[in-house]
């Protein structure tokens, strides 16, 4: 029997020129359910209101997204099709979300097989989710042992609570590792609650099992890497990896330009 898995994965880096009102458009089998209070949709169409992504976090997204749709639809791990993809509305200024995750998953969306159809799903962003939003159940609801979903969102709700606070239990994150065996733990919990996720790197997939727990399966998505071997499995021996980006690209390029001139 096929196994659904439930894959999470924060934006790519940051950095960019945040060139304004970009138009993200995806292809004819993704249907886009926009429950966000600011994302813009036009038939197939959406708006970036602003790119923060750098050239760093572009070149990611561009190569996670052929690279996630190969891994996930690889035979030998019996994994069911993706129908669902979860990703923050573009937010306002006032903290409730980012357009970094639409930005970074719609490549992902644009390499999914032309012949499946997929929800693609805009939430509000904000400090702590909806826990009934992000329970197996409803992010499993298409079908438990038919179907996946993928699930892209800023560190903000996904692993912590606020900017600069600890990890949060109640974190996307922290809800499915709470989901193991028996109703424990993930068996590697400690390792990713200590370990923050990388941008656009680390990929945790939680796959399901017949009882509804969860096995979570933690990789290293390394985009300088050649295709095909960008993935690495982050074992619960294995050393936590490097971060790839930068300081610099956490919010500005003209801070990267400010360290290239410096150092």
């Amino acid at each position: 029997m096929s196994k659904s898995v439930i894959v999470v994965v924060r934006h790519a880096c940051d950095g960019g020129t945040k060139p304004a009102n970009e138009k993200v458009t995806l292809n004819g089998n993704i249907n886009i359910k926009n429950h966000g209070e600011h994302t813009i949709v036009d038939g197939q169409k959406i708006t970036i209101p602003v790119n923060w992504l750098g050239d760093l976090g572009l070149r990611q997204a561009a190569a996670l997204g052929p690279a996630l749709n190969s891994f996930l639809e690889d035979t030998s791990k019996d994994y069911c099709p993706v129908s669902r993809i979860i990703t923050e509305d573009t937010g306002s200024n006032n903290d409730d979300g980012t357009p970094n995750p639409l930005k970074t998953i719609s490549y992902y969306a644009n390499s999914t097989n032309a012949q499946q159809a997929v929800s693609f799903d805009i939430y509000q962003g904000g400090d702590i989710p909806d826990p009934n939003m992000f329970s197996i159940d409803s992010l499993l609801r298409d079908g438990i042992g038919s179907y996946s979903t993928v699930v892209c969102w800023e560190i903000k709700g996904m692993w912590r609570q606020g900017h600069g606070t600890p990890y949060c239990k109640k974190s996307i994150l922290g809800l499915l590792g709470h989901c193991g065996s028996k109703g424990g733990k993930v068996a590697n919990y400690e390792q990713m609650k200590t370990h923050q996720p990388f941008k656009g790197q680390i990929v945790y997939v939680f796959e399901c099992n017949e009882d509804k727990s969860l096995t979570l399966k933690m990789y290293n998505f390394d985009v300088n890497q050649p295709v095909g071997s960008q993935f690495t499995e982050i074992k619960s021996d294995s050393p936590w990896p490097t971060n790839l980006c930068q300081d610099c690209e956490k919010h500005d390029v003209s801070q990267c330009k400010k360290h290239a001139e410096t150092a």
